[in-house]
């Protein structure tokens, strides 16, 4: 993607990653600055006219690199479970994205004090396994020919057999590489909903096409229908969308599969709602629950339920996962 401006901290300068960035993006207006907040969490700032215009900021992560594990997220049975940020915001424009609700900014934050984020994990794994989400709140693998963090991610991997690493995608990258301890997750959505609300991400057919690819290889791969999404004749839309993965690729050979309907927290709802009057999804009645905006308990689990079934006939239910 093109970047028209490019933050750097004044820390971040003598990081060798931020030169390799710097001699990637050569067309870009580059402004030095003492702090990322500076410019991301700046008030007043149009979220909506920066997708159309996205600068890139370059920084260096102070603080907790490491998290664990919100509740809202899946954890696939895992019992240490984490996540990390070596970058903000995303590359694409998905309607229903709960970044819109949690950032002020739609610029995209790199890290560039990688080595800071391997001694974390080093000495977490101290205490035993982890499995870390490394992709939550960015695409790594979308952004790994301009930042490389996908790289580092799998790189960790290789170095630390205790680790396990996830890496999610709406995107349809080449993986040849067999690492037993890296799932590449593929985000799946009906051709109806990547059309409608994912603005900017890989067809639906291409990043089947890349997970058969992955899969085939031996590397580990997940499916992730989710979040699902009610639009009319929804039905219809996931049941294609299983027969046409299904018809690609051997479900037996996945790592696993996760399911689930939206949800988002009523506080980033409220934020996406004030900043997107015009969304269908952020103005769709949902229910609160216990601080979580979702669909009604009936059509939540009627949705999952039904997408489980028809999943059933080319895999085993005990591989997949639903949030309920």
């Amino acid at each position: 993607m093109r970047f028209t401006h490019i933050y750097v901290e004044e820390r971040a300068k003598s990081y060798p990653l931020t030169q390799e960035i710097l001699g990637k993006v050569t067309d870009a207006n580059v402004i030095t600055i003492g702090h990322y907040k500076d410019v991301f969490d700046r008030k007043r700032q149009d979220a909506v006219r920066q997708r159309e215009h996205r600068a890139l900021i370059v920084a260096v992560r102070e603080g907790n690199r490491i998290f664990k594990g919100a509740p809202v997220c899946q954890s696939f049975g895992q019992k240490n479970f984490y996540y990390s940020s070596s970058m903000m915001n995303c590359p694409f424009d998905c309607e229903y994205c709960y970044l819109r609700g949690m950032y002020p900014s739609s610029y995209i934050v790199v890290f560039v004090n990688l080595d800071d984020y391997r001694k974390d994990i080093e000495e977490k794994l101290g205490e035993g396994p982890m499995y870390v989400c490394a992709s939550y709140d960015t695409d790594l693998i979308a952004l790994n020919g301009l930042t490389g963090h996908a790289d580092f991610w799998k790189d960790m991997a290789l170095k630390h057999d205790d680790l396990l690493v996830e890496l999610r995608t709406k995107s349809a990258p080449e993986i040849k590489e067999n690492i037993s301890n890296v799932i590449y997750a593929f985000t799946l959505s009906p051709e109806e909903i990547v059309s409608r609300y994912e603005r900017n991400t890989a067809p639906v057919k291409s990043r089947i096409r890349a997970a058969y690819e992955a899969a085939r290889s031996g590397a580990g791969v997940r499916l992730c229908f989710d979040p699902m999404i009610k639009i009319p004749g929804w039905k219809d839309a996931y049941a294609g969308l299983v027969e046409e993965v299904a018809s690609r690729i051997d479900l037996y050979r996945l790592t696993d599969v996760s399911v689930g309907t939206f949800r988002i927290s009523s506080g980033y709802l409220q934020k996406m709602r004030k900043a997107y009057p015009d969304s269908e999804i952020a103005w769709y009645p949902y229910h609160i629950i216990d601080g979580v905006a979702q669909y009604d308990p009936d059509s939540d689990r009627e949705m999952q339920e039904y997408l489980c079934g028809f999943l059933e006939k080319y895999m085993k239910r005990e591989r997949i996962f639903t949030w309920n």
